[in-house]
C-alpha cells in the first residue's frame, strides 16, 4: 500500500496516510478538522533493487529519491 500526501483545503493541513490506490480522494477525510475538501499532493518516492540484481548502483546505497 502507498503512502499518499494531502492538503486540506479548508485548515491547510498536510498529512500522509497509507491507502489502498483504488481509494479516491472522496473517501479521505482531514484528520485534523475532519474536511472532505482534500487535494492529493505531488509526492517524492524512493525504491531499491537487491544487491544480488547485477545493476550496479554507482555506489549509492540502491535508493533514490524522487525530490
Amino acid at each position: 500500500m502507498p503512502i499518499y500526501e494531502y492538503t486540506c483545503n479548508e485548515c491547510l493541513e498536510i498529512f500522509s496516510l497509507l491507502q489502498w490506490s483504488s481509494s479516491g480522494t472522496e473517501d479521505t477525510v482531514c484528520p485534523r478538522c475532519g474536511s472532505k475538501d482534500v487535494k492529493k499532493k505531488l509526492s517524492s518516492f524512493s525504491c531499491s533493487m537487491p544487491s544480488d540484481s547485477g545493476v550496479s548502483s554507482g555506489g549509492h546505497s540502491g535508493f533514490s529519491g524522487g525530490g
